[in-house]
């Protein structure tokens, strides 16, 4: 059982020097390429920059040309669409900007209403003031009235009476109901 061990640890071992190995190598070779790689582009431009030469174009005339090859208008014109692209940009931006800060303010506002809400105005506070004051204006209007003869006072007896009472029975010019005869006859029977 040990042997298997030291054998699989040894299996180990050389596996990863070789795996180390070949990163090594790999950056080695990855390192050399990208300096080649240099190399030729400075090269290149060099071969490039005396072709035009003999051709009698200048750097910026190639750009020109470049510019002019893949968008189909001139540098002047896509310099004069970047500006004007680059305001209508800025414009939207200070827009955008605007809005925001209104939208700040209102959820702000939002917010702050419902950490801690106002107290709502209640309107029967004045409905209780109105009624109040026509109680005291009805109250000024009654005070200001001419006094009336009291009907019955508290001191007066009402068990007596001042006025004889009156009943149909005692006058005579008035007709009874049951069969319109006069009041004497009726009493004589």
């Amino acid at each position: 059982m040990m042997d298997e061990v030291k054998a699989m640890a040894r299996a180990g071992e050389s596996v990863g020097k070789a795996v180390g190995t070949g990163i090594k190598s790999a950056r080695r070779g990855a390192k050399r390429a990208s300096e080649v790689g240099v190399a030729f582009s400075k090269h290149a431009a060099t071969l490039a920059e005396q072709e035009l030469a003999n051709r009698g174009i200048s750097t910026d005339e190639l750009q020109e040309k470049i510019a002019q090859r893949t968008t189909g208008m001139s540098r002047k014109e896509l310099s004069k669409r970047s500006r004007k692209a680059r305001k209508q940009w800025e414009k939207k931006a200070a827009e955008s900007r605007k809005q925001l800060a209104k939208n700040t303010v209102a959820a702000r506002k939002e917010l702050a209403e419902r950490i801690s809400p106002k107290p709502k105005r209640r309107k029967w506070p004045w409905v209780l003031l109105i009624l109040g004051g026509l109680a005291a204006a009805a109250a000024v209007a009654f005070s200001r009235r001419p006094e009336e003869l009291p009907v019955a006072s508290a001191e007066s007896d009402f068990s007596r009476r001042d006025t004889p009472a009156r009943h149909r029975a005692d006058h005579y010019e008035v007709p009874s109901q049951s069969d319109h005869q006069h009041p004497a006859a009726e009493r004589s029977h």
